[in-house]
């Protein structure tokens, strides 16, 4: 092999590898972008669960309370509803 085409040999080569290189730091550069997208994502989602999960016991809650029959006795009264005790106290 001559020189010339050594020289040329080396030239091809450090231009694969300086391509090769850049296209890998672009992947990687992708993937930790990728990465830190998902896992913003995650903490969202799991405020999003969080509050939720708090909604769900305050409406646990409520559901409890209008289970009790003085809430629905009351509920029923100021909708205008008369029951048996009211119908007995006005006579």
């Amino acid at each position: 092999m001559t020189e010339n085409k050594k020289k040329n040999l080396m030239i091809g080569a450090t231009a694969i590898a300086v391509i090769t290189l850049f296209a890998l730091v672009v992947i990687l550069a992708y993937q930790v972008i990728a990465i830190i997208v998902r896992e913003n994502r995650k903490a969202e989602l799991e405020t999003e669960i969080l509050r939720l999960e708090q909604e769900i016991e305050n409406a646990s809650n409520d559901v409890e309370l209008w289970r009790e029959e003085w809430k629905i006795e009351e509920r029923a009264r100021q909708l205008g509803y008369v029951g048996k005790k009211d119908k007995d106290n006005d006579d």
